[in-house]
């Protein structure tokens, strides 16, 4: 071989080298790099993708012991404080020691829910009979084995132990999920890829790992949901002012408590959840912080049939821009790892009634859409979210556009202490143009309370207050009640006398939460005190 041959083979093979330790270190994703098969068609973003856990307690919690669905508990061994597993897929940088893992890898994080040692045979054993028993409960019957579930862990997943952060800030996503991270980890992986730092978190009850549907356990849900948000804010790659939360199931509703308490969540995606449901409105209702002003951020809802799922259920919401989309042919846990599984194993949780690997793979395309237009201010993806185009395997989509949201509670008592009940009105009057009820009960009755406090000792303002109130809720019993008894109080008798009539009578039909038995007696009794003392 000639000498100028040998320095050609030389320079070539370091080019090679060298292409090799570029793609290693490189968070973009090489043409060549195989796409696993569990991601179906889905187009991975410019990144490589890390993946770790985080092994952390609530210290101001108790430790809880594991819960199956049926309420079977297991004890833990931990004694620290409450156990919260949060997994990270990142962009990240690839290392020499960097390992591609299967999917067995985030099956067995299932047996680390609430007890944080080390892997074995026996937990391993465990994880596997519980993925089992959760995926037959979801409608696979008693079909889903050993067999089929070796199957699945031997698949390759595109996320990355053993790797580094990507220099720079990427907006986080918020997952929850009780099976976190084997039931939502390709779609986890797919947002990571395209430039989000996603957490997924299992979710607990107050005294088990299994949540609550019930009051007391969306607030525990929210305290959880805040705790796991804390931690992965303190990632320095995290960008805290870009936050957006997606849920599935129950979930869904979990993160819309949440969002009302904390005004930092840019958005919210609710994949065939709950929130579209009259029951979980509901609770929702009963939490402290849930008010129709306090719902102000743009909501993608992805829903398919299901008897008790109907965005009516959402039509309140009106200050937040609602994206409304049908998949007719999946169903509820389609939309997490079982949509793209039903290829590997079919009928995994029962016979479909379409192809929801491919709806799977539009609604997380859908989702990436969402989550550029709102936290990345992507004009051009907001444009081709808002002209979603209704072709299979979706039958139906809906934009409803939220409305201006009226200002902030603090905002108002501030404002009304430089300009008086005039700011107020002349407020209610302009943003009446556009919305018939520009504050909601809730919010007068907050005014009303902070009014008591020597603001207003003649009752003027109140009574005017209330004025805008009945205005804008006729047929209130409480609005009529309070309006009368501020006429009272500032000697208009014949006033207070008319709408205290209305109340009561309105008193019959009025179906609002706030008129519990007890309340609905009181009001009865103080109505028909006062117009016994004004014949």
């Amino acid at each position: 071989m000639s000498h100028s041959k040998s320095r050609s083979l030389f320079l070539t093979s370091l080019l090679f080298l060298i292409l090799i330790a570029t793609s290693l270190t490189s968070g973009a994703v090489s043409a060549e790099e195989n796409v696993p098969a569990m991601w179906g068609e889905l187009k991975p973003g410019n990144y490589k993708i890390g993946f770790r856990t985080i092994f952390t307690y609530d210290l101001s919690r108790p430790p809880v012991p594991y819960s199956d669905w049926d309420g079977r508990l297991y004890p833990t061994n931990e004694t620290k404080g409450r156990q919260m597993q949060i997994n990270i897929w990142f962009p990240a940088k690839l290392t020499e020691k960097s390992n591609r893992i299967e999917f067995r890898h985030y099956l067995q994080l299932m047996s680390q829910q609430t007890d944080f040692s080390a892997v074995d045979d026996a937990m391993r054993a465990f994880a596997d009979a519980q993925f089992i028993y959760k995926t037959n409960a979801l409608g696979g019957g008693e079909s889903f084995t050993q067999e089929k579930l070796e199957i699945l862990k031997k698949l390759k997943t595109n996320a990355y132990t053993n790797s580094e952060h990507v220099e720079g800030k990427f907006p986080l996503i918020v997952f929850p999920n009780g099976g976190s991270p084997a039931f939502q980890s390709i779609m986890c992986e797919f947002f990571a890829s395209h430039g989000f730092i996603v957490a997924a978190v299992a979710l607990k009850g107050q005294d088990s790992s299994t949540d609550d549907v019930s009051l007391k356990g969306f607030e525990t849900a929210v305290i959880d949901l805040d705790f796991a948000v804390r931690e992965a804010l303190e990632i320095p790659q995290v960008d805290h002012k870009r936050i957006c939360m997606i849920g599935n199931a129950n979930s869904s509703s979990h993160i819309v408590a949440y969002q009302t308490r904390n005004p930092n969540i840019d958005c919210i995606v609710s994949l065939e959840g709950g929130l579209l449901s009259e029951f979980e409105q509901r609770i929702l209702r009963q939490t402290p912080f849930y008010d129709v002003q306090s719902v102000d951020k743009p909501i993608l809802a992805i829903y398919a049939p299901h008897p008790s799922i109907d965005p009516k259920n959402i039509e309140h919401l009106k200050y937040s821009t609602r994206y409304i989309v049908h998949f007719p042919k999946m169903s509820e846990f389609h939309f997490l790892n079982y949509g793209p599984f039903e290829r590997f194993v079919p009928n995994i949780i029962g016979k479909p009634r379409g192809d929801v690997g491919k709806g799977f793979e539009r609604g997380a395309e859908l989702c990436l859409e969402f989550f550029n237009a709102h936290l990345h201010d992507d004009d051009a993806s907001l444009k081709r979210l808002t002209q979603t185009s209704v072709v299979e395997p979706i039958d139906a989509f809906e934009v409803k556009k939220g409305l201006r949201v009226p200002p902030r509670i603090a905002f108002v008592k501030d404002s009304f202490t430089k300009q008086g009940i005039g700011y107020l009105e002349k407020t209610y009057f302009e943003l009446k143009k556009e919305d018939p009820t520009p504050f909601s009960k809730s919010f007068y009755n907050d005014i009303k309370d902070w009014l008591a406090w020597k603001k207003d000792p003649e009752y003027k303002n109140r009574f005017r207050l209330y004025k805008l109130a009945l205005d804008s809720y006729p047929d209130s019993s409480t609005i009529h009640y309070y309006y009368a008894y501020f006429a009272a109080k500032i000697g208009n008798k014949d006033v207070a006398d008319k709408h205290y009539r209305k109340a009561l009578q309105l008193l019959e039909t009025d179906s609002s939460p706030e008129l519990t038995v007890a309340r609905r007696a009181q009001m009865e009794e103080v109505i028909k005190e006062s117009l016994e003392k004004q014949k």
